[in-house]
C-alpha cells in the first residue's frame, strides 16, 4: 500500500513538473515530454488496475499414484481475465526438491501479449518411491518499462504417491508343511486338550496359556503344550530396516528389498493368500496377515516411505515379534545380511513347527565365507534360501529354481 502511495505520488510530481515546464518554457519539445509523460502515466495506472488481475490458473496431474520409474506430467492451465496486454509473465510452480533434482522445468517466462489463455506443461521423469507434495505457484509480471512489478501467489496442495517397484512372480510354494495337515485350534483362548500333540521345552515367545504346569512340577523345567493344527498359505514378511546393516549397501540394495516386499505382497494377493508385514524404524509397524485389497494397499502405502532407519537389531525384532506369529504361518525374512544370531532365531522357528524363508539382498558372488557357513546351518533346518542381487533376479529366483545353500 505504501509502495503505490509512492508511485501515485512520484507520477503526479512528474506530471506537475512536465506541465509548467511545457508552459512556461513552450516549444515543441516540452509539450511533446507533457504528452509523453501522460501517456507512460495512463499506461502504468491501467497497467496496475488491469494487468494480472482475476487471473485464475489450475494444475493437472497425470496421475496422483504411481510407480517408481514412470514419468509424471505436469499442466498448469493459466486464464486473464481481460485482455490487457501482459507484456512477459514468469510461472514458477514449486515443488519438492527432490523432485527438481530429477531435471523437472518448473520454472518458464512466457510472452502473452493480448492471449487470454496459456499452458504450461513439464515432465517429471524416473519418479523415485516416496510421498510428494506440490505447492503453490508463484506468478510475477511487470510493465514495459520494469516501474510496476507484480508478484500474484496461487495456493494450492496437490500430492502424488509413487509406490515401489513390483516384479511379476508367476509361481512359488510356501505352504508350511511342517504341520503336516492336522487341524489346529486358532483361538487359543478355548485350547481343547483333546487337540493336544505333546509337550515340548519353552522356547521364547510361547503364551503363557501353553505352559503345562503339571510336567514343569514334575520336571523341574519350564514345558509347553504342543497343538495340532492345519497347513496354511498365511504369511509374514519380516523386513529388515536396521541402519547399521544397510550402512555398507547401496542405495539400490535397500531399494531391492522394498520391491521384494511388494512384489511377495501382490503375488499372496493375486493367489488370495493371507499376507502380513513386519517393519520396524522409527515405529513400529505390524499388520496382520489379511487377503483383501486393503490390506494389499496399506502395505503399500507403507512401503512407498519407508527407510532404514530403525535401531533395533533384527534378531531383535524376530524375538518380539515371534509371539504373535500365527500358528502354521509361514515366516519370510527379507535382509541384507546374515549372521550366527539370525542362523539362531530361525533355528528357533524351525524348533517351534514354523516354516521360514530368507530372502538375502546379496548375489552368489559377494557372499562371504562366514555368510557362506550360515546358509548350510540353513539349510539343515529346511530353510530355503532365495539370493536376490537385484530387481531382475527376483522372479527368476522364485519362479525358477529355489537357491538352497548347498548349491552355493
Amino acid at each position: 500500500m505504501v509502495r503505490t502511495l509512492i508511485h501515485v505520488l512520484l507520477w503526479a510530481i512528474s506530471l506537475v513538473a512536465a506541465y509548467l515546464y511545457a508552459r512556461f518554457q513552450g516549444g515543441f519539445a516540452s509539450w511533446f515530454l507533457l504528452s509523453a509523460t501522460s501517456v507512460i502515466a495512463v499506461y502504468e495506472f491501467l497497467t496496475r488496475l488491469l494487468a494480472g488481475r482475476g487471473m485464475r490458473s489450475r494444475r493437472f496431474l497425470s496421475a496422483t499414484g504411481l510407480t517408481a520409474g514412470q514419468d509424471l506430467d505436469v499442466e498448469l492451465d493459466v486464464q486473464f481475465a481481460n485482455r490487457w496486454p501482459v507484456v512477459w509473465l514468469a510461472i514458477e510452480d514449486q515443488i519438492p526438491r527432490e523432485l527438481q533434482i530429477r531435471g523437472a522445468v518448473n520454472r518458464r517466462i512466457f510472452f502473452p501479449g493480448f492471449q487470454t489463455k496459456l499452458w504450461m506443461r513439464y515432465k517429471i521423469s524416473n519418479l523415485q518411491r516416496g510421498k510428494y507434495t506440490f505447492g503453490d505457484t508463484v506468478f510475477r509480471t511487470s510493465d514495459i518499462f520494469g516501474f510496476e512489478r507484480r508478484k500474484m501467489v496461487h495456493r494450492r496442495n496437490d500430492s502424488i504417491t509413487v509406490y515401489p517397484k513390483m516384479v511379476p512372480i508367476h509361481t512359488w510354494n510356501t505352504v508350511n508343511r511342517l504341520n503336516n495337515g492336522l487341524s489346529f485350534a486358532q483361538n487359543q483362548a478355548v485350547e481343547d486338550t483333546v487337540n493336544v500333540l505333546g509337550i515340548r521345552e519353552y522356547a521364547p515367545g510361547d503364551r503363557l496359556s501353553q505352559i503345562h504346569w503339571r510336567t514343569t512340577a514334575k520336571t523341574g523345567r519350564l514345558m509347553t503344550k504342543e497343538f495340532e493344527w492345519h497347513s496354511t498359505n498365511e504369511w509374514v514378511l519380516f523386513f529388515n530396516r536396521n541402519a547399521e546393516d544397510f550402512a555398507a549397501e547401496s542405495l539400490i540394495t535397500f531399494e531391492t528389498a522394498v520391491t521384494v516386499a511388494a512384489s511377495l505382497m501382490r503375488y499372496g494377493l493375486h493367489k488370495k493368500h493371507a499376507v502380513g508385514l513386519v517393519s520396524y524404524g522409527k515405529e513400529r509397524m505390524a499388520i496382520p496377515p489379511y487377503r483383501s485389497q486393503d490390506q494389499f494397499l496399506k502395505v503399500l502405502d507403507h512401503l512407498a516411505v519407508v527407510q532404514p532407519d530403525s535401531e533395533l537389531p533384527f534378531t531383535a525384532v524376530l524375538l518380539r515379534e515371534l509371539a504373535y506369529l500365527p500358528k502354521g504361518a509361514t515366516a519370510v525374512l527379507i535382509t541384507p545380511v546374515i549372521g550366527d544370531e539370525l542362523v539362531k532365531v530361525m533355528d528357533l522357528l524351525h524348533y517351534r513347527r514354523i516354516k521360514s524363508e530368507l530372502f538375502l539382498l546379496k548375489s552368489h558372488s559377494h557372499l562371504s565365507e562366514r555368510e557362506r557357513t550360515c546358509l548350510v546351518k540353513l539349510e539343515k533346518y529346511g530353510v530355503l534360501t532365495h539370493l536376490i542381487g537385484s530387481e531382475q533376479d527376483l522372479a527368476g529366483t522364485i519362479g525358477g529354481a529355489t537357491v538352497r545353500a548347498a548349491n552355493n
